[in-house]
């Protein structure tokens, strides 16, 4: 017989698995990279007396859970963003600075002009993150050039990500000045006037922005802030929901790869083309499922492909570009679609019939009746069983079609911060009182049956399962205001949505997701139980690090 392998025993105040056999333990075993049984000491005193082990004691004033997954973010936008100042409506704490929120048009501009004073680049461009009109006021090219400056390049990127506005100057260095300099099919979506690029239009100036954000040192240095900021959020398992979003799909792998792929990092990420990559290079269905069952053949161990796909519906919820059924807008505009929807029927019944999991990006009512009429069409057109159509975000949808999301097997991830952010501006401005506060209707999901994820989609909000969490269960919006109580979820259903049901929404719930015997010993360490805080202390909950894969990696502190 072979000689036993090695155990290790951790300890802890309290093990919460999120298995229903087994709610609470308080040690378990690790065997490799996995978990090789969960409970009291006694319980495990089969595999101690096979096995050489080590009782780790370090976490037992610490309450240990599953590691928290973040279904659906994007590694290259915070390694891009962080690389420049925050003047979002939001507070943010990253780990080079603090950024407070600002609010008000002349405070935003204040804040423009103090961070651009304090650029340490004084003829490069000039980049902020977090513009929004419905918290600083329109702000265009004119007002920029008159306010901010005449002769350097500046560029607000919008809180949602999807539209840039740029001034005289950054036109120029954009090389975008004159619309014959604007790629024919970005132009649509587009407003030199006012120096503005949303959704599909962002396409024009990405080459140049790639040729300034994408150098070895910047990257390094903003993905070293990424593995940081998913560290502190106690999260072990990400999905990048896009890749391809802004290179090549296959170029942006490489990147990923090449940046998260080592011991240092402490989590895995499953990548996920999206299509709109495929359309702007002409590629057709056909050729693009081709070219991603072949990039499975460049995975890792940490980074990795796994037969998702990503498709785009209507746009970005943080500018007010979801597309909304009757009556619509308060103002009459109607959002927009990112990619024609004819065009992105071609890519869902290719990927489909090919076995892949389908995500799409949903906002509005409007996306949402486009999205569930296309998945009844799908298994109507050819069938299958537990096919996970994974709708991404749901920011404002009806009753009615969480129904229709139940009815046809769907699942949800949902960007619950949405409320958190908006609920209380898309109330006076857009929406209306009863569809803002109606926004993200996740208790009417849950109580349906359907599993729901929480995401980040950072940085349309912070790598904190918790704060996530705790938006979920309070509802409650940046003036402290909480709407629409009946869709709380409840700290067991809140954490569930951030564990082993966003574990499901990836099809990894044999991996992970819960601490059973078998999965990948993946944990997040607390310093307080969530059950014992409750609702109104979830976000406040220190984080001491994670154990990924058996191994224990503490937050630096400082």
């Amino acid at each position: 017989m072979a000689d036993a392998a090695p155990l290790t025993v951790f300890t802890a105040r309290r093990i919460r698995t999120m298995e229903r056999d087994l709610p609470e333990a308080e040690a378990v075993a690790v065997l490799g990279t996995r978990v090789a049984g969960v409970g009291t000491l006694d319980d495990l005193a089969p595999w101690l007396d096979a096995h050489p082990h080590t009782i780790d004691r370090r976490f037992e004033d610490k309450v240990l859970l599953p590691g928290f997954i973040d279904p659906h973010l994007h590694p290259l936008l915070p390694a891009v963003l962080t690389q420049m100042p925050f003047a979002a409506p939001d507070d943010w704490h990253l780990p080079r600075a603090d950024h407070p929120g600002v609010v008000g048009h002349d405070a935003f501009l204040d804040r423009v002009r103090a961070e651009l004073a304090a650029h340490d680049d004084s003829t490069g461009p000039f980049f902020v993150w977090g513009y929004h009109p419905l918290f600083h006021g329109e702000v265009h090219r004119p007002e920029l050039d008159e306010t901010v400056s005449a002769t350097r390049p500046v560029v607000l990127w919008h809180r949602s990500f999807h539209e840039l506005v740029a001034n005289s100057a950054g036109l120029e260095w954009l090389d975008l000045a004159t619309i014959d300099r604007v790629p024919e099919a970005a132009r649509a979506q587009v407003d030199l006037a006012n120096g503005r690029f949303f959704e599909s239009g962002l396409t024009a100036p990405f080459p140049k922005l790639a040729e300034l954000f994408f150098t070895p040192h910047r990257l390094a240095e903003g993905f070293a802030d990424f593995v940081e900021m998913v560290h502190r959020g106690g999260v072990t398992t990400i999905a990048d929901m896009g890749t391809g979003l802004y290179t090549p799909v296959a170029t942006e792998a490489a990147i990923i790869r090449q940046t998260l792929e080592h011991d240092h990092v402490p989590f895995r990420t499953v990548l996920t083309p999206i299509t709109t990559a495929f359309a702007q290079a002409g590629t057709s269905p056909a050729d693009a499922v081709a070219e991603c069952d072949a990039l499975h053949d460049d995975n890792g161990h940490r980074v990795f492909f796994d037969r998702h796909v990503k498709l785009m519906a209507d746009g970005a919820f943080f500018s007010q570009f979801m597309r909304l059924c009757e009556p619509g807008y308060i103002d009459g505009h109607e959002g927009q679609w990112i990619l024609p929807p004819e065009i992105t029927d071609g890519y869902a019944d290719a990927f489909w019939r090919a076995g892949y999991q389908v995500h799409i990006h949903c906002n509005g009512d409007g996306g949402a009746s486009y999205t569930l009429g296309l998945l009844r069409r799908l298994l109507d057109a050819h069938p299958r069983f537990d096919h996970r159509f994974s709708i991404e975000h749901w920011g404002y949808a009806t009753e009615d079609q969480n129904r229709k999301v139940a009815a046809l097997g769907a699942v949800v991830s949902g960007q619950v911060y949405y409320v958190h952010v908006l609920g209380d501006r898309y109330a006076e401005v857009g929406m209306g009182t009863d569809r803002a506060h109606q926004m993200c209707r996740f208790g009417s999901l849950v109580d349906k049956g359907v599993p729901l994820a929480l995401h980040s989609d950072c940085t349309m909000a912070p790598i904190e399962p918790l704060t996530l969490a705790w938006v979920a269960c309070t509802r409650e919006t940046l003036a402290g205001n909480r709407i629409t109580p009946i869709e709380r979820l409840d700290v067991e259903q809140a954490l569930r949505a951030v564990t082993i049901d966003a574990a499901w929404n990836l099809r990894l719930e044999d991996e992970v997701g819960s601490i059973r015997a078998g999965k990948r010993a993946d944990f997040a360490v607390l310093g307080d139980d969530p059950v014992d805080v409750g609702v109104e202390g979830l976000r406040d909950i220190p984080i001491w690090g994670t154990v990924f894969e058996g191994v224990p990696y503490p937050i630096e502190r400082g």
